[in-house]
């Protein structure tokens, strides 16, 4: 009998057959071999782009990190012109660094996309600023002509005005991100801050100047001898009338020119009233006693209005002697009656050896010269452009530069910057306490003598409380020897009679409430109830005593708030000649 064979029986006699097996096992091994050629390809290339992304990001770190050399260089004296060419290029070469797909892709990966978007966003903020600003910029002014200064300067603000602004928001935006890394946020914080301040100046520069019609400013010049809460008695008024890039003074005005002891017509809150007394309203010297820049403004255009010129007036700007010392970093010196006044010595002339040589209305005469001669250097081009920039930088900081338009939307554009002159209404970006003094002292010129240091330390309670306690020194820097030389309307009186006394304005955190406070009972009293409240915010007040030969007061308060949100501790003070000493403590020292 036959036997068929089974198709796994090739011999027939009930071996199984191995012919087919090897060819199986040849296909499994090809088929392991290209999974791991693809595992290997997979990781060359996944490794590849992390070299290659790795190697991309050193090289926008390097650029960006050369760049803020080179900008730190020319804020401490360096050629701008160089200095710009080498924030252009490294910037330049941190934008080409950071395009393509593949960088735009990882930018969506968790964490680390945060920070690779922070860094192509402030390359391209840098090559900006530099190449599509201030570079052409420079050219500009050193162009030949007669063609005013700002009407150079307009097309080139215009065109970078778009670009600016797209950025600015898309720098505000990354800011917010818990993800970037503390070297990151450092750079990122710093460049924000600038376009944060370029952004709305670029925007509203052009109408400002005048490019769609004329615009009227009045430039109001205050003196810091006599202290007053945002910077001092105002002295002088000139009405600068901006006009297709022109600037030409169209009239002025002092203090003896308006009907002071008859309130001007005025929407100021009754709070301030109560706090300060009327005269905000009565004497044009002294409506800048309250520290809320609009609130003077508004003051100082009734009055001219009223008194000078009904015509209107598009806007206010206010200047005092430290503003001039820092803006003739740039401009260099001037000479005013046969005296040389520069950076170096325009606050000691101007609120103090002025009032040595001249009878008070001729130093105030000088002042206005002085401040007129700077604004002809500045119209004409006559100044360091990237010194200037600094410059105005630190004047608006130090709250010697503040700015208000009468147009609204122009004033939402500025309010929340510095030049607003306006005290933050929240505590989520910055806890803000303010320090202001007023000079009580009647009729002297003595606050060029004026120190004052203040020390603040935050305490957090277990239940989320916060308390912020402020330490407010004041004294006169001045012995009776030195006060006996000196004139008679400086030191208001007989210096051997004389009493001293400047009040303290303490602003604490919005939302907050006064739970202590401590001073001198000989030297200062409660000026108001310690409960008062301004703008949104408790104001205790004190009056205190200086006497001559540096003896000091020191009023102390403590505010405290609810649970919440608590940004960084800021103080803001009065500008005053030599500017207040500021120590913020420990941000949180938990019980």
């Amino acid at each position: 009998m036959t036997t068929a064979a089974s198709p796994n029986d090739a011999a027939g006699d009930g071996t199984p057959s191995t012919g087919p097996a090897p060819r199986r096992s040849a296909g499994r091994r090809r088929r392991t071999r290209w999974i791991l050629l693809f595992a290997l390809a997979v990781v060359l290339v996944v490794g590849g782009l992390a070299a290659w992304l790795g190697s991309r990001v050193l090289t926008v770190q390097s650029d960006l990190t050369a760049a803020q050399t080179a900008v730190n260089d020319v804020r401490k004296g360096a050629d701008p012109r160089t200095g710009l060419r080498v924030v252009a290029d490294r910037s330049a070469s941190a934008v080409d660094a950071s395009s393509g797909m593949l960088w735009a892709a990882a930018e969506n990966m968790p964490v680390i996309g945060t920070n690779l978007r922070a860094a192509r966003i402030a390359s391209q903020a840098m090559h900006q600023l530099s190449a599509g600003l201030a570079i052409p910029a420079l050219a500009a002014l050193d162009a030949p002509g007669s063609e005013p200064t700002l009407r150079r300067l307009m097309p080139l603000t215009q065109r970078a005005s778009t670009a600016i602004t797209m950025l600015t928001a898309q720098l505000r935006q990354v800011r917010t991100s818990p993800d970037l890394l503390p070297q990151v946020r450092a750079g990122v914080d710093q460049l924000g801050d600038v376009l944060d301040a370029a952004d709305p100046v670029l925007q509203i520069l052009p109408g400002m100047l005048g490019n769609n019609g004329p615009r009227n400013y009045l430039l109001a010049a205050q003196t810091n001898a006599e202290v007053l809460a945002l910077g001092g008695s105002v002295a002088s008024q000139s009405l600068i009338r901006f006009a297709d890039g022109n600037a030409t003074i169209v009239k002025q005005a002092d203090s003896n020119d308006y009907r002071n002891g008859v309130a001007v017509k005025s929407d100021i809150d009754q709070s301030a009233l109560d706090l300060y007394n009327d005269y905000l309203i009565t004497h044009l010297n002294t409506s800048v006693g309250r520290p809320d820049f609009p609130t003077a403004a508004k003051t100082i255009r009734a009055f001219w209005n009223r008194d000078i010129d009904p015509d209107p007036v598009d806007g206010v700007i206010s200047v005092d002697p430290l503003a001039l010392a820092h803006v003739m970093r740039a401009t260099g010196p001037v000479k005013v009656d046969g005296h040389t006044i520069g950076s170096d010595n325009a606050v000691s002339f101007l609120l103090s050896r002025a009032y040595q040589l001249y009878e008070p209305d001729r130093a105030d005469e000088i002042f206005k010269q002085v401040a007129m001669s700077v604004m002809d250097k500045l119209v004409s081009g006559k100044f360091d452009p990237a010194k200037l920039a600094s410059a105005i930088s630190d004047g608006i900081a130090s709250g010697s530069i503040m700015f208000w338009s009468a147009d609204p939307a122009i004033q939402e554009k500025v309010a929340d910057t510095a030049i607003a002159g306006i005290l933050p209404t929240t505590n989520d970006e910055t806890t803000t306490i303010g320090v202001f003094y007023r000079d009580a002292s009647l009729g002297s010129k003595i606050d060029y003598y004026l120190r004052s240091k203040v020390n603040t330390t935050t305490r957090c309670e277990a239940d989320g409380t916060r308390s912020f306690t402020v330490s407010t020194t004041v004294w006169l820097d001045l012995t009776k020897a030195q006060s006996s030389k000196l004139p008679t309307y400086v030191v208001g009186g007989d210096w051997r009679t004389k009493v001293y006394r400047t009040q303290l304005f303490i602003y604490g955190p919005p939302g907050t409430t006064v739970t202590a406070s401590q001073r001198p009972a000989k030297k200062s009293w409660n000026w108001r109830p310690v409960d008062s409240t301004d703008l949104g915010r408790p104001v205790p007040s004190f009056m205190t005593v200086q006497d001559l030969g540096a003896k000091k007061v020191t009023v102390s308060v403590t505010f405290t708030g609810p649970a919440g949100k608590y940004g960084p501790v800021k103080v803001r003070t009065t500008p005053i000649a030599h500017p207040t000493d500021v120590v913020i403590g420990k941000e949180c020292a938990a019980r």
